[in-house]
């Protein structure tokens, strides 16, 4: 199967936004999780 090259250029431009979109996800995440650990090191007081 030939790709075309706009299917080329969509592809592409959708695996930046994928890519884009994985490292928010995981910032998200490692942000939480340091929420959580200062949350639980100060006893919860606040």
């Amino acid at each position: 199967m030939v790709m075309t090259k706009q299917a080329s250029e969509m592809h592409k431009k959708r695996r930046g936004r994928n890519i884009a979109l994985a490292l928010v996800i995981f910032a998200l995440v490692g942000l939480f999780y340091v929420m959580s650990i200062v949350r639980m090191s100060s006893g919860g007081a606040s």
